[in-house]
C-alpha cells in the first residue's frame, strides 16, 4: 500500500463514525464489594429501594471487610451508618475460648460500635432486626445473638445487663459510650475488649471533644488552654475506652517506639463533619489509629456541593429558609431571600384556621409543672412553627430545639395550636419508629411533628422526613465551626440518599432599639455563605 493510501486509511479510521460507542457499564452491585450472599438477598426483600452501594460505601466498605483502620468522612445521608452496619454483619464470628468457663456461648463480641445517643443505637437495632428477620440471612457464621445495644436505662439492672452479655454475648455490641464504660466499671470481662475485631467510632466529631486550634499570639490563646487543659483532666467516655482498647499501642507512641504488629482491634472512625483539629488531635495525641494501615476517605469531588476544610456536602436540592419573628409578632422572611414558584398555584389558597379548626389532637395529660411553668419559648416563634407545619408538610417533619430546652414542654405548647406533636423517641412506634428506613413504605398516619435536641438527632435515617425546623441558631449563639457542623447535620436529616427536603430557621428579629442585641438573621446569613447555599422564601410568609 502506498504512503498516500496509508494516510487516507488512517484518516477514515480516526474519523467520528468509526469510533465505536463506549461500552456501558454495569452498575456496582454489594456482592462486587464483598458483601455475601445471605445479607444482600435479604437488603433484597427488606430493603427493596436499595438497588446498589452508594459511591461512599462502595470505597469504605471493602476497607473495612480489608482489616485495616478507616477514617471517613461524607456527606450527611450517604449510607454511612447503614453501610458500616452490613460490613460488620459480613465479617466473621469470632471465638473466645478463654471465656468457655464463663459464659454459655463461647462466641465473642466481634465488632463494638459506639453511638452518641440512645435512639441511634435503636435505629441500629432496627435495621439489624429487619435484615435478620428476612429468609436466608440466619448463618452459623453468627452464632447466637447478632446484636445487641446498651444504653443507659434505669428499668434495666446493671446486673442484667452483664449477666445477658456474659451468657450470650452478641455478634455486634451496640452502645452509648458511658453505658458501655459502666459495665467496664463494674465487669470488665463482659465486654471482652481484648477478643473485639473491630471499634466502630461513628459520629466521632461529636463523641471525642476537642478544641479548635489558637496560635500563641493570639488574646484568646489562654482560653484556648483551659479548655484543652479541662477536657485532658476529663476525658468523655468515648476517649477512656479507646484508651483502654489500645493502651499497649499508644504507651508505645508515647515511647517513640514502632508499632508492632499486636492484636489489636480494626478502628473506624466515621462523621460527616472532620475539622482539623479532630484530625489532629487523632494522630498526635489519640494514637489509636495505625499510620501505617489507614485508609482515608472523603467524598468525592462529584458528590461534593462546597467544601470549606471540614464540611462535606448537603443535597442540592435541599431548600433552606430562615422566618424572622418581629417583637410585635410579626413574621418574614430572611431580606435577601429569593422567591420559587408555589407548587401547585391553582390549588384553593389555605389558611392556618382551615387546617386546625376541629383537629387539636388530644393533649397528653401534662405534670403541673410543666404547665404551670413559664414558658421559656417565644410564643410567636413557636406559633410561626406551628403555622409553617400546617401549611406546608405532607407527613413528618422534625423540631430541634437548642440543647438544654425542654422538649415535652415544646410538645405540649405545639399541642395547643392543634400540631400534632410528639417528643422523638424511637422505642415507641408513633414517636419515630415507624419512620425509621423499612422497605420504601410511608406510616399513613395525620402529618406529625417530631421534637427532639440536636443531640438526639445526629445519624438518624428517617426516610420519610421532608422538612426540618430549627428553633434559634444551632450550638449558638456565637457562630463559629460548631455552630456550622451542628447546622449541617441538623439539615442532613432531610435529603437522605438523593431525596429533597426543607431546612426552615426561625430566630428572632434584633429589635429596633438594640436591646435584643443579637442580629441573627446577620448570622444566618453568615452561615450560609460559609457553606455556600443561597436561602429561599418560605412563600407562605409576608
Amino acid at each position: 500500500m502506498s504512503r498516500s493510501a496509508e494516510a487516507h486509511a488512517d484518516a477514515l479510521s480516526s474519523t467520528p463514525e468509526s469510533t465505536p460507542e463506549p461500552v456501558k457499564k454495569e452498575p456496582v452491585t454489594f456482592k462486587d464489594i464483598g458483601i455475601r450472599r445471605s445479607i444482600y438477598r435479604a437488603l433484597d426483600v427488606v430493603f427493596p429501594a436499595i438497588k446498589h452501594p452508594t459511591e461512599t460505601q462502595q470505597q469504605f466498605i471493602p476497607a473495612i471487610l480489608s482489616g485495616k483502620d478507616v477514617l471517613l468522612k461524607d456527606s450527611t445521608g450517604s449510607g454511612k451508618s447503614f453501610g458500616i452496619l452490613l460490613a460488620l454483619l459480613n465479617k466473621p464470628r469470632s471465638e473466645f475460648p478463654g471465656l468457655q468457663s464463663t459464659i454459655t456461648n463461647p462466641s465473642s463480641i466481634t465488632s463494638l460500635l459506639l453511638v452518641p445517643h440512645r435512639d441511634l443505637a435503636y435505629q441500629f437495632m432496627h435495621w439489624v432486626d429487619q435484615l435478620t428477620a428476612a429468609p436466608g440471612v440466619t448463618s452459623p457464621r453468627y452464632g447466637g445473638v447478632v446484636a445487641k445495644a446498651i444504653v443507659r436505662d434505669k428499668q434495666i439492672e446493671m446486673a442484667t445487663r452483664i449477666s445477658s452479655l456474659r451468657s450470650d454475648p452478641p455478634h455486634v455490641l451496640i452502645g452509648t459510650p458511658q453505658a458501655l464504660l459502666d459495665v467496664h466499671n463494674e465487669d470488665p470481662a463482659a465486654l471482652q475488649l481484648s477478643n473485639l475485631s473491630t471499634v466502630v467510632v461513628d459520629e466521632v466529631d461529636y463523641l471525642i471533644e476537642t478544641v479548635p486550634l489558637k496560635s500563641g499570639g493570639k488574646t484568646f490563646y489562654k482560653a484556648f488552654l483551659k479548655a484543652k487543659k479541662k477536657i485532658d483532666r476529663h476525658p468523655s467516655p468515648t476517649r477512656q475506652l479507646l484508651d483502654i482498647i489500645y493502651a499497649s499501642r499508644k504507651n508505645r507512641a508515647e515511647q517513640g517506639l514502632k508499632s508492632t504488629h499486636e492484636n489489636l482491634p480494626q478502628l473506624v472512625m466515621s462523621s460527616a463533619t472532620l475539622r482539623k483539629h479532630l484530625d489532629l488531635f487523632l494522630f498526635k495525641e489519640g494514637r489509636w489509629l495505625r499510620r501505617d494501615q489507614l485508609v482515608k476517605i472523603k467524598c468525592s469531588d462529584k458528590q461534593r456541593v462546597y467544601d470549606i476544610g471540614a464540611i462535606s456536602s448537603i443535597s442540592g436540592d435541599i431548600l433552606h429558609s430562615v422566618l424572622i419573628v418581629a417583637g410585635n409578632g410579626d413574621i418574614k422572611n430572611m431580606a435577601d431571600a429569593t422567591s420559587l414558584p408555589l407548587i401547585s398555584p391553582g390549588d384553593e389558597p389555605v389558611t392556618p384556621e382551615a387546617i386546625f379548626d376541629d383537629q387539636s389532637p388530644a393533649i397528653e395529660s401534662q405534670s403541673e409543672k410543666v404547665v404551670d411553668s413559664p414558658s421559656p419559648f417565644n410564643p410567636d416563634a413557636v406559633e410561626a412553627i406551628a403555622t409553617a407545619f400546617a401549611l406546608d408538610v405532607p407527613s413528618i417533619a422534625l423540631l430541634v430545639l437548642p440543647a438544654s430546652s425542654p422538649v415535652h414542654r415544646a410538645v405540649y405548647e405545639l399541642k395547643q395550636l392543634g400540631v400534632n406533636a410528639k417528643a422523638l423517641d424511637l422505642t415507641v412506634s408513633d414517636k419515630g419508629r415507624l419512620h425509621l428506613l423499612t422497605g420504601g413504605k410511608t406510616a399513613e398516619e395525620a402529618p406529625t411533628l417530631l421534637v427532639a435536641t440536636l443531640a438526639s438527632i445526629r445519624g438518624l435515617d428517617l426516610p420519610s422526613l421532608t422538612h426540618v425546623f430549627i428553633l434559634g441558631i444551632p450550638e449558638g449563639p456565637k457562630v463559629n465551626g460548631q455552630t456550622i457542623d451542628a447546622y449541617l447535620h441538623i439539615a442532613g436529616r432531610v435529603g437522605r440518599f438523593g431525596k429533597g427536603g426543607r431546612v426552615v430557621t426561625v430566630v428572632e428579629a434584633q429589635d429596633p432599639d438594640g436591646s435584643h442585641g443579637v442580629d441573627d438573621e446577620a448570622k444566618m446569613r453568615r452561615i450560609f455563605r460559609e457553606i455556600k447555599v443561597k436561602p429561599v422564601r418560605f412563600e407562605h410568609f409576608d
